[in-house]
């Protein structure tokens, strides 16, 4: 297999993994200027280590994106060029490695600046240049690490709750286990197409376990590697998920398996309809609304980003509607 054709097959492979990376993202090009953040910078959060941390806007509840493996808080400042072909394509085009990306105020990021505080930050290991890079760690990684990573930027940020968290893929278990650990702090939840621990039963023991093996098997591989089956086992023993409005957003376009090699066999790996299937308990065990029509691959807040700013106003307006105590975070 060439190097071109290995670095595609890990791309795809991630998505199969619902942990999908960004390390060979096409490179984003000029778009219409976006408010910049009114903070952009490091936040010191204790033991020496440092996060990357955006935000921007005024008022409440404070909204916070959590990405999904591999990438941070510049993907929310995107969107997909409008008049890309991956908008029309049958399949998930942008998770395949194509699509032209732009800097946009239409992304989510300056979108939901405009109506309330919003921030975005960088888990370890997601980005390896430019300034302010958050500090790494070992790799492979267990969920509670970020969870824990992300209360202690909230707090050393002085982001006061409530908060309304809006997670797409891997960044849903974080969003999942830290609303468990912390219920009295979330308002509210918007899952764009995001990992549940309902894969497991979906995909059954035997293609589990190959799946969790497969994934363990990329840690040599440079970048954000979390325990995957260990994070759905820590959601499990958590106390319940508190009873707060969420919205749930699924992709509907299956994932592009005709740009794999043809030596690689997926049989014991994660298909579109066990993803989708996944969407659906969890939508029903969190009592959501579940919006399944998003003319979106797995990376929507980047084909439809009005669908996710829209989600986020909702839920905002439902927390502003309730007197919320934002002491004792």
């Amino acid at each position: 297999m060439t190097r071109s054709r290995l670095d595609r097959f890990y791309r795809i492979l991630a998505i199969i993994l619902c942990v999908y990376g960004s390390t060979a993202k096409p490179a984003v090009a000029d778009g219409p200027a976006a408010e910049r953040p009114t903070f952009s910078g490091l936040v010191q959060v204790g033991d020496g280590r440092s996060i990357f941390l955006e935000s921007q806007g005024t008022g409440s509840p404070t909204v916070v994106l959590i990405s999904g493996r591999g990438v941070g808080a510049e993907d929310w400042n995107q969107i997909l060029a409008p008049n890309d072909p991956a908008h029309n394509a049958p399949k998930d085009d942008v998770s395949a490695g194509l699509g032209t990306f732009l800097n946009s105020p239409d992304a989510v990021f300056p979108s939901v600046a405009r109506f309330t505080l919003v921030a975005a930050y960088d888990r370890p290991d997601v980005r390896f240049d430019g300034e302010n890079l958050t500090t790494p760690r070992p790799q492979p990684h267990s969920v509670d690490l970020d969870v824990s990573d992300l209360h202690a930027l909230l707090t050393a940020a002085k982001l006061p709750p409530p908060y309304v968290l809006v997670a797409h893929s891997y960044g849903g278990l974080v969003a999942l286990l830290f609303a468990r650990k912390y219920p009295d702090s979330v308002a509210g939840l918007v899952m764009v197409d995001a990992a549940t621990e309902e894969l497991e039963g979906v995909m059954g023991p035997t293609k589990f376990a190959d799946w969790d093996e497969q994934n363990l098997g990329t840690a040599g591989r440079p970048g954000e590697n979390p325990k995957l089956a260990d994070a759905m086992k820590q959601i499990k023993a958590a106390p319940a998920a508190p009873k707060i409005p969420t919205i749930v957003l699924s992709a509907d376009k299956p994932y592009r398996f005709d740009l794999l090699p043809p030596e690689v066999h997926f049989e014991q790996f994660l298909f579109f309809q066990d993803w989708l299937k996944a969407q659906e308990l969890m939508a029903a065990e969190l009592s959501a609304r579940h919006v399944k029509e998003t003319a979106s691959g797995h990376h929507i807040y980047l084909y439809s980003p009005e669908l996710v700013v829209a989600a986020i106003r909702d839920l905002v307006e439902s927390a502003r509607a309730i007197p919320q105590d934002s002491e004792g975070f």
